[in-house]
């Protein structure tokens, strides 16, 4: 389910030959994982996107980029990482990462089809990998640590993370994707909200409850095949005993399932969308897809 509201200089030609092979092995077989652990659960992700040229003008050269699977995290390693056409792959301090496409010579209302091929890893259970947790306490958009709603909801659960998922799941109404991220106040205090709501309402009240937390968007797969726009999630992870943990209060899960979510995307101050359900940005001469 979607979420909602965010790459040489002149060189010795033996130089410009190295850099094109380093770029044709990130093509084929995408990064190495730097940080190894025990993530024993191998499957293979395809999804795929329909750029159409949008105007009765011809373009020369139109930039896409979509996320890819993030590199790794306490449940989650990416290895390969292929398409149908060339790409560069982008990264942020929180662990997200972008195949970003130059598309040439579009026709008018012409389109190309991107279809992109991972090798994701997921553990069975949390590995000892993850953020500094010191920089996911305070507040955020749509995380309002300083409410007072949140903070007297946060003190009657005690700052237990498995009873906030409990009470979210059975207090908040499950309203379906709503278009504009409305926050964690108010999903307490309407009770209603999609998966955007639930997993903020979880963050905040953690936070409250001085326990690291930060929302994830991906997709929840329970084998080997096509991602679809209609499947993408929202959900939360924190910080316990030194491991992060998945919290997924709309779906009543907590801290199981490791081996059914796979992450594209960490929220946080850093990496935070203007609006959560755009995983992808595009020239605006475009339209896009996801098949």
């Amino acid at each position: 389910m979607p979420v909602k509201k965010r790459l040489i200089s002149q060189l010795a030609v033996s130089t410009v030959a190295m850099l094109l092979l380093i770029v044709g092995a990130v093509w084929l077989f995408g990064p190495v994982p730097e940080v190894k652990g025990n993530y024993d659960i191998a499957k293979t992700i395809r999804y795929s996107f329909q750029v159409t040229n949008n105007s009765s003008q011809h373009i020369d050269a139109a930039s896409f980029s979509v996320f890819a699977p993030v590199k790794q995290n306490a449940f989650q390693m990416t290895g390969m990482l292929r398409a149908n056409l060339p790409f560069t792959l982008d990264a942020d301090q929180s662990g997200n990462q972008a195949l970003v496409f130059e598309l040439k010579n579009l026709a008018p209302f012409a389109s190309q089809v991107v279809n992109i091929t991972a090798r994701v890893n997921l553990a069975s259970t949390p590995q000892p990998f993850g953020p500094n947790p010191d920089s996911l306490l305070g507040e955020e958009e749509g995380i309002e640590t300083s409410a007072p709603e949140i903070n007297v909801l946060a003190e009657r659960l005690a700052g237990h993370p498995e009873q906030i998922n409990s009470w979210l799941y059975s207090n908040i109404t499950d309203i379906g994707y709503v278009m504009e991220d409305r926050g964690a106040r108010y999903a307490v205090t309407e009770k209603r909200g999609d998966c955007t709501e639930f997993a903020s309402a979880f963050v905040a009240l953690a936070r409250a409850s001085n326990i690291p937390a930060r929302m994830i968007g991906g997709f929840t797969v329970s084998h080997s095949g096509r991602l679809r726009a209609e499947n993408y999630h929202n959900w939360a992870e924190f910080r316990r005993h030194k491991r992060w943990n998945i919290a997924d209060p709309q779906n009543n899960n907590f801290d199981s399932n490791y081996g059914s979510y796979i992450a594209f995307y960490n929220f946080d101050q850093h990496s935070r969308l203007e609006n959560s359900q755009r995983f992808l940005a595009y020239d605006r001469r475009l339209s896009v897809q996801m098949n």
